[in-house]
């Protein structure tokens, strides 16, 4: 069974988890709709998408809401357009459950603990949307029974 676990966002990533072996494969986050819309639609069948639900800090301006929004319209349309399952979970109750600190090198160092075998995926710091994107598909197991 594939989960999909998605860290929308610029610098984000998307994971596809099979339970059956325990491997998760990561890939950063299309930079464009078109690109997004391809990755979605080579995609096997997925059990369920969880994705993580944007958060709009008020001190990063309306204007960047807006692309945020934006942005995640389009992850959740592509989503639906492949009749993907999908089911949205706010960020401290992923990291909450998973017991993950909000520190991204935590989450790294998190996902290297469930995925030992594809630590190679998130070695530098910039790499955090994909350690987070397999731990929010570690997540979703829950959704996929």
């Amino acid at each position: 069974m594939l989960i999909l676990g998605i860290d929308p966002g610029k610098c984000g990533a998307l994971a596809v988890l099979d339970t059956e072996t325990n491997r998760v494969a990561t890939h950063d986050m299309p930079g464009t709709t078109r690109d997004l819309h391809n990755f979605i639609a080579g995609l096997p069948i997925i059990r369920v998408a969880v994705v993580e639900k944007p958060f709009y800090p008020p001190q990063n301006g309306p204007a960047n809401a807006g692309k945020k929004g934006e942005a995640y319209g389009v992850l959740i349309g592509a989503l639906e357009w492949r009749d993907i399952p999908i089911q949205q979970v706010r960020p401290e109750e992923w990291k909450r459950a998973l017991n993950v600190p909000t520190d991204k090198n935590a989450a790294r160092q998190r996902a290297n603990q469930f995925f030992p075998d594809d630590a190679d995926q998130w070695p530098l710091v910039k790499h955090d949307g994909r350690a987070e994107a397999a731990l929010i598909a570690w997540f979703g197991v829950r959704w996929a029974k």
